[in-house]
């Protein structure tokens, strides 16, 4: 079978996982995306008929570690597939870029944060049930920061407020854009702990179900 030709180019330095997956997103861009982007881009619509076929495909989890069900796919080569599906269909590769993003906060990026014991176990407990979502059930997850002032830049805190109440966080404000809105199954929200004082370190990424009560999304 001949091979579907991608964004890579010349393959003798990519790595075989590499070489898969980009050959995987290519040939679903060929077949599946490119057909359906015009009318994607005309109507205004999310690809959700793309989402099914990143689904089918186990792209919703290329950033999730092996240990974990995933891909496990690094930077590098989760980079070049979202290059080879945005060749075809750009609002697919813009929108699973914030699902992935999630993926390596939570994963390569976080393991090299300096943490307490106690907040490693933590992180690996909570992040245990984030991948799983992802691996088990194809959930998407939204990335909702920006509020229009400093802090998604690390200048202030958050404006988003999250309080501690019996059984986890109840989290008040208002987000201005995210990618995914209206399509995620989960906002990741970032927030400030809602503590006297509270500064940037005192900030939290908390995944909000879409169906929870109090979730509005306008426009």
């Amino acid at each position: 079978m001949p091979k579907t030709p991608h964004i890579a180019g010349h393959e003798g330095h990519l790595t075989d996982l590499q070489r898969e997956l980009i050959d995987r997103a290519a040939r679903l861009g060929r077949e599946r995306f490119a057909p359906r982007a015009l009318s994607i881009d005309r109507e205004a619509v999310f690809p959700f008929d793309n989402y099914a076929d990143l689904r089918d495909n186990g792209l919703l989890a290329i950033g999730v570690p092996r240990e974990y069900g995933g891909l496990g796919a690094d930077f590098a080569t989760y980079v070049m597939v979202a290059a080879e599906i945005g060749r075809h269909c750009g609002a697919t590769a813009l929108t699973w870029n914030m699902h992935v993003c999630s993926t390596l906060w939570a994963g390569f990026i976080a393991d090299s944060l300096d943490m307490t014991a106690e907040q490693r176990r933590s992180h690996e407990r909570h992040r245990a049930i984030h991948f799983e979502r992802i691996v088990k059930h194809g959930k998407v997850y939204a990335q909702p920061f920006s509020e229009g002032g400093g802090a998604a830049a690390g200048k202030a805190p958050f404006g988003t407020l999250a309080t501690r109440v019996d059984g986890g966080y109840l989290v008040s404000g208002k987000k201005i854009f995210a990618s995914l809105a209206g399509a995620a199954d989960y906002y990741g929200v970032l927030c400030t702990l809602d503590v006297p004082g509270a500064t940037q370190r005192d900030a939290m990424y908390l995944a909000v179900p879409a169906d929870a009560p109090g979730v509005r999304v306008f426009g």
